[in-house]
């Protein structure tokens, strides 16, 4: 279906660029045929909705350098600028889209609501004593607590 959209999305965009005249809703059509590309194929990517957007706005304008190339630079520039219309359509369903899961998670409590939030409070350890690289072992002998060892701490 998505191959369909595109496909139809180019020829409706090269028809109003060479008969302009020929139907007076090219860019409704455009639009909505880049509104079902948009809700047929939802975006995860948000660097890839990001560029979706901005291609929106800035491709007709880009496009508009291409007058300069003799005899197909006009067209081409068209063609791109209907195309536009189109990538905005897929724009608009990706923010419906975003909006809409948005709004779907915000009132998602799978306890309807009767549980109080759980607060993730770190717990506080003791702080540890610092080793001195000898034995802790909490006796004042250093060597472990074993009585029958002589202590040679202070020899």
């Amino acid at each position: 279906m998505q191959k369909g959209l595109m496909w139809g999305s180019v020829v409706v965009a090269v028809a109003a660029t060479f008969a302009p005249d020929a139907f007076g809703y090219y860019a409704l059509v455009l639009v909505v045929l880049g509104l079902a590309m948009g809700f047929t194929n939802p975006i995860e990517d948000v660097a890839t909705r990001v560029a979706m957007y901005v291609l929106a706005v800035y491709l007709p304008t880009i496009a508009d350098n291409l007058d300069v190339i003799p005899a197909v630079g006009e067209y081409a520039n068209g063609i791109l600028s209907q195309f536009a219309l189109v990538i905005a359509g897929v724009a608009i369903a990706q923010i419906c889209l975003v909006l809409y899961n948005g709004l779907m998670a915000a009132g998602d409590d799978s306890d309807g609501g009767t549980a109080e939030p759980e607060a993730a409070e770190p717990e506080a350890a003791e702080p540890e004593a610092p080793s001195w690289g000898g034995d802790d072992s909490g006796d004042d002998d250093s060597d472990g607590g074993d009585d029958e060892a002589e202590d040679t701490r202070n020899v």
